[in-house]
């Protein structure tokens, strides 16, 4: 773990623990220890989703595989239902389908994940399902603002492993709207 990392981790821990202190005459030892780790559980997940955005949108492919566990998944929906061939099995599918695309149909332009409205759906020491709205957008050199490629809504499932938490799942849910 880098220097900053460690200090980021020391950063956090201090936050969780000024608040753990502060509610201290309020709940027993266990459940302020178990408060604590549910706080640092909430924050590295939120972390990893930030860096979702940065590795994709910076082009940085290998990172990009390493937030998924090993056997992880990718995939997308449409109007409630999956896109057939959009899903994508495995760290190693995960790395060939970012490269494949940072390198190809994306390579002309910038993109950038808007992420927001953390909800967390379910968490326990070692798993936890997340919901977030996000805003997709695109650039190219031509283009004198972004433009919104796509919006919607990602589901993803963590699950806590030796490397702290990575995606078991993510799926992509792409607005669109049916009308009345």
């Amino acid at each position: 773990m880098g220097v900053s990392r460690r200090w980021a981790t020391v950063r956090r821990l201090g936050v969780c623990a000024a608040l753990a202190g502060a509610l201290g005459p309020l709940v027993s030892s266990h459940s302020a220890a178990q408060d604590l780790r549910e706080l640092q559980d909430r924050l590295e997940i939120a972390e990893q989703l930030a860096q979702y955005s940065y590795r994709w949108d910076s082009k940085d492919s290998e990172g990009f595989a390493k937030l998924f566990t090993g056997d992880g998944a990718m995939d997308q929906h449409r109007g409630g239902e999956p896109i057939p061939g959009a899903r994508v099995i495995g760290q190693d599918a995960i790395l060939d389908y970012a490269r494949t695309s940072h390198q190809g149909r994306l390579a002309d332009r910038q993109t950038r994940h808007h992420f927001s409205a953390l909800v967390f759906l379910e968490l326990t020491p070692d798993h936890a399902v997340t919901e977030n709205m996000a805003l997709i957008t695109h650039q190219t050199a031509d283009d004198t603002a972004a433009f919104i490629s796509a919006s919607g809504i990602y589901r993803n499932t963590w699950k806590k492993t030796a490397e702290g938490w990575r995606i078991a799942e993510r799926v992509l849910s792409t607005d669109r709207f049916a009308g009345r």
